[in-house]
């Protein structure tokens, strides 16, 4: 592996931290305004689980990045 290439896994890999901080601050957000607006819970919900579920799905890809990069996984080779 090149020195460019494990440069570029690790900035790669750093793309994982993102979505956890915001599917953290979603939940706590959600959380809060559930205890202001209980008749709105039920809403909020589904779109906090939708929004963490996409925040997930780039975390996922940035992870497959970065093993593509190191070297880990071979995609289409």
């Amino acid at each position: 592996m090149s020195d460019m290439s494990a440069i570029g896994a690790g900035l790669a890999a750093l793309g994982v931290l993102g979505p956890s901080i915001g599917v953290g601050l979603a939940a706590f957000k959600a959380l809060e305004g559930m205890a202001r607006q209980p008749e709105k819970a039920d809403d909020i919900f589904t779109k906090g689980l939708i929004f963490a579920a996409l925040s997930e799905a780039l975390g996922i890809i940035s992870l497959l990045i970065a093993l593509k990069l190191a070297g880990f996984i071979n995609i289409g080779e």
